[in-house]
């Protein structure tokens, strides 16, 4: 069985992003940007595939609501950062499960 290495990493950045914006520990720009940099990293690993490792999924379905979910537990500026992130993440996760137009239909 083959390991993604790009789903691992986005594994690991997903969780030391959001498990402390869920505990109300506040927004982390560090887990942000390395949350960022996995979710690029899987878009280039995964442009020629023809389907998106399990766990990559898994975690693509859930980063919008997940994260969008947690405004509720910040006020002012900092509830207007993870929704602004919230919008971030999306568009990101939108070009992991892009196509990539340059290969044969």
């Amino acid at each position: 069985m083959m390991t993604d290495e790009a789903s691992s990493a986005l594994a690991n950045a997903w969780q030391e992003f959001d498990t402390p914006l869920r505990m109300r520990k506040g927004f982390d720009e560090n887990a942000y940007l390395t949350l960022k940099t996995a979710l690029q990293a899987c878009a280039e690993s995964w442009v020629s595939l023809d389907a998106i490792p399990r766990l990559g999924a898994n975690i693509l379905v859930d980063i919008f609501p997940a994260t969008e979910g947690n405004v509720g537990l910040y006020t002012g500026e900092a509830a207007d950062r993870v929704m602004e992130a919230a919008y971030e993440l999306q568009e990101l996760v939108g070009e992991c499960v892009g196509l990539d137009t340059d290969l044969p239909t």
